[in-house]
């Protein structure tokens, strides 16, 4: 595997899809795009998202799997905005790894 941490998530992923073919415990949605955290009472219950189109909510324990966030540079990069410091680093991450999640 040539991408860090790689084997990590697939692992990771695999459980949790385990979990969800045999219980109510968990529901794995891919490639869906995380729009609006849902808070009651300041705490999070749930979130919206899009998929192919069109948006859903889902209630319940919410993990934002987000990936990186050094693959982008300029003002919406969220290295630059907290680490400006670090920004000329070299990173592994490429251009998708936007961080668009840590901006929820």
């Amino acid at each position: 595997d040539s991408i860090p941490g790689m084997a990590l998530t697939y692992a990771l992923i695999q459980m949790v899809e385990k979990v969800a073919e045999v219980s109510d415990r968990a529901r794995l949605v891919t490639k869906a795009e995380v729009f609006q955290l849902l808070l009651r009472d300041g705490k999070v219950v749930g979130c919206e998202y899009k998929k192919s189109g069109r948006s859903s909510k889902e209630y319940g324990p919410v993990v934002l799997c987000t990936g990186g966030f050094g693959g982008r540079s300029g003002v919406e990069s969220v290295l630059v905005k907290h680490r400006p410091d670090l920004a000329h680093c070299p990173t592994s991450n490429c251009e998708q790894c936007s961080g668009d999640g840590l901006k929820l």
